[in-house]
Parts: C-alpha cells; structure tokens; sequence
C-alpha cells in the first residue's frame, strides 16, 4: 500500500479545519470575486450589459491570529447579459490578468472592441451577444491597409495608453511600434494616420457624489446630515424630502460622455454661426462699423455703432476659442453627470437606518418647471448593505471566501431603454425608471 506523505495529511487536515476545501474556481459558473468594467451595448443584435469579471485563484490560505492570509492569481471573464431580462447571454475565458491580459476598448456598432497581448488575438473584436472573437490581429491585419502596420506591444497594464476607442469619433485610435497614432474605421477598417492625442477613457467607477449635474449651468447640492437635502439654485428643500446619507447616482458612460460633447459642440458652432451672421448683417446696416473712427467728428450714435461691432466680434473670437479648446478635449462636459433618462430626473442611493448594517433605498427625484422636486418613487434592495464593507461580513459569501478572494467596493449605474442597471456588492439589478419596480436582480 502507498504511503501517504505525513506533510500532505497534515494540510488536508488544516483545510478540512479551515473550511476551505478545494480552492479552484469554475470561471464559467463561479460568482466572481471583482468587477473590473461594465458598459450597455445598443446595437441591431439587441441590448447587452458587458460585464468584465475577475475571479481569483487561491493557491493557499492560512489563518494566523484570527487574520487570514490568501495568496493566488486572478484570471477574468467577460460576460454579456440581456439588458431586458438579467438573462445570460454570453461568457468567455479572457485568461490570466498578466499572462493573458485583455483590456476591454468599447464598441461599435456589431464589434466589442478588445486588445489582447495574446499575439493570436492582439486587437480584435467580438460577438456583442456571444463575445465570441470574430476577427483577430492575423485576419485583420491581411486586410487593405493594415498588411504594413506593426502594432505597439506595451505591457499589460499600459495597453490604454496604446489602444482605445475614441468615442467621439466612433473610430478606434491605435499605435505602431513606432509610437505613430493612428485612427481605425471600424466598419471600413480604413487607417488613417493622426496627430490628435490618445484619449484616455477611465472605466470610472465612483458613481456615487453629493453632488450633479444635467447642464453646466444646473447643479444640484445634498446638504445636511445624516439627512441630506437638495439644494438647486440656492433653495434647499425640506426634511419631507431628505435622504439618510444620501447621494446622487452620476452617469460615466464613456458613450453617453461623448454623446453630450457632440451635442455641445454643435450648438456651440450654431450660436458661433448665429454670431457671425448677425456680425454680417449689422455691418452692411452700418458703415461705421468697419471704418476707422473718427473721435473729433463722430456723433455719439456712430461711436455706439462702433463699439456694438466690437463687441461682437469679441464674443465671436471668444466662442471660436472656446470650440478650439474643448475640441481638443476629451471627457465629460460635465463634472459629474447625472444619470437621468429625461434629463429633468436623477436617482439618490440612501440608507433604510442609522446602523452599520442599513441597507439601501434608491429613490428618484423629478425637478420640476418652479424648480423644486418630488420624490416619485423608492424601492428597497434589502440585499445591498449601504456600507459595502459588510456584505463580507454578512454570511451570504461564505461559499465565495471558501475559494476565492472577493472584493465587494465596486458600485457601477447605467441606463438605457427606460432601465436602470445598478452593480454593487457582486450583484447586478434592473430597475425600470418610471416605476422603480425591480425588473431582475442577479449575482455575478
């Protein structure tokens, strides 16, 4: 009969002892120890929330003092579930975070855009229900164009400042070898070389603020504690409408981020137009706005139409600077956004008590035409503590700390199609706006 080494029974008997068992993961089937990014894909497929998950793999864990000490590696999946539903629709092994790091771009219309430094794989796109990868690097790069370009090979934790999605743009921005930028058509895979600058997308995950925006000239405030109220243009509304530790939900889609740039710069360039016209006509209306002056001889109302030119014609070069420099700009208009689906609403995450152990409300607040709110709903998550830091202490993840390592400080909101997506503590829900009714509620 084999002799079993003293050593190995000894640590089957403190892991039995520990609880531990067996530490690997089933990255297809495990809930997930962390949430590196999500984004909503809108494309002719349909609605997907993507989901970037880390699993860790524990090699060993010791427990000393009542502290416990785990070391291991993480790997990552990226998912995709049906933004309608909750339901998943596709989920594929990225592989290891140094050894085979994938960095999520963004996506375009039917491609989710990826950068692997996996040589089989290097930029690449995917299935947007699926993730399945639908053209690599080596098929790409056979492509009109593309034979001659020798893409930049940076370190795994450098890849964004190589490759990105300009959303603005809509086009993909990569660089050679060379440290040469360049923009990528995604639906003609025309590469044209460029000077502007690599935008940097941060998958910003601080969704929550006491403070927001819907334009840059309206900013609301939560003041007061523990029960914050609103503040808007100087009026602070009353303890009828006030939030135990209440704060705003913001939006940081990249996409939605872009969508308010464009949306700006034309009607900054409409007013510079209005402007210049409006310049045109006065001077044909009035000589003296395009003649040197004449102090001795002028009368009073010639000098006024003078000065009137000027001034327009300063506001003009104003405008014209300011298009300059937010053209060159990449990122919010906005500070801090507010996630809202009409523009006139926003959502506030507060706490049910003053415990440690509270969980959460999320209430929507509609500003109305006097600029005072109404509350218009709340709905309770009973399963999200509003200290993050308890869901580990809560028993709920037993079975997760038993393999893995998890983290639950990651919170991410999004919107589109009338639902709400709120990603806290592991779990993923859909919230419809109007209502506040709980569509789904899933874990990760």
């Amino acid at each position: 009969m084999k002799q079993i080494p003293l050593l190995a029974i000894l640590g089957f008997v403190m892991a039995s002892t520990l609880g531990f068992g067996c530490f690997h993961k089933d990255v297809e089937t495990d809930r997930a120890d962390d949430i590196a990014a999500n984004l909503i894909y809108e494309g002719p497929e349909g609605k997907y929330i993507l989901s970037k998950e880390a699993i860790f793999q524990a090699s060993s864990k010791e427990s000393n003092g009542g502290v416990t000490h785990i070391s291991g590696h993480t790997e990552f999946r990226l998912s995709s579930y049906v933004l309608a539903t909750g339901e998943l629709a596709g989920r594929v092994f990225l592989g290891e975070q140094m050894e085979e790091a994938n960095e999520l771009l963004g996506w375009t219309e039917g491609k989710v855009w990826m950068f692997s430094i996996d040589p089989e794989l290097g930029l690449h796109y995917r299935d947007p229900r699926t993730l399945e990868v639908v053209k690599a690097w080596p098929e790409l790069s056979k492509l009109p164009g593309l034979s001659s370009l020798k893409p930049a090979l940076p370190d795994w934790p450098l890849i964004s400042q190589f490759y990105t999605l300009d959303w603005e743009l809509g086009k993909l921005m990569l660089t050679d070898e060379g440290g040469f930028r360049y923009i990528l058509d995604p639906g003609t895979f025309a590469l044209e070389k460029t000077e502007l600058e690599m935008p940097r997308v941060e998958w910003e995950w601080g969704v929550l603020s006491n403070s927001g925006q819907f334009q840059p000239d309206k900013s609301a405030y939560l003041e007061d504690d523990p029960r914050k109220k609103i503040n808007y243009l100087g009026k602070l509304s009353g303890s009828a409408l006030s939030f135990l530790f209440g704060e705003f939900l913001l939006d940081k889609d990249p996409g939605k981020a872009a969508q308010r740039k464009v949306s700006l710069m034309d009607s900054l360039n409409r007013v510079a137009q209005v402007l210049s016209d409006s310049l045109k006509a006065y001077e044909a209306a009035h000589p003296e706005a395009t003649q040197e002056p004449d102090w001795s001889k002028w009368s009073y109302e010639q000098r006024r139409i003078h000065d009137q030119a000027i001034s327009i014609r300063r506001a003009i070069d104003d405008l014209k600077r300011d298009i300059d420099n937010r053209s060159g700009f990449h990122g919010n208009v906005l500070d801090s956004p507010f996630l809202t689906d009409n523009g006139q609403s926003a959502y506030i995450l507060h706490a049910n008590v003053i415990s440690d152990t509270a969980h959460s409300i999320l209430s929507r607040v509609d500003l109305l035409p006097d600029s005072t709110w109404k509350e218009s709903w709340r709905t309770d998550f009973p399963k999200l503590y509003r200290n993050t830091s308890k869901a580990g202490e809560a028993g709920a993840f037993d079975k997760v700390f038993s393999k893995g390592n998890p983290s639950f400080d990651y919170r991410w909101a999004g919107e589109a199609d009338g639902i709400l997506v709120l990603v806290s503590q592991l779990r993923m829900m859909g919230v419809e706006m109007k209502t506040g009714k709980i569509l789904w509620d899933i874990e990760l």
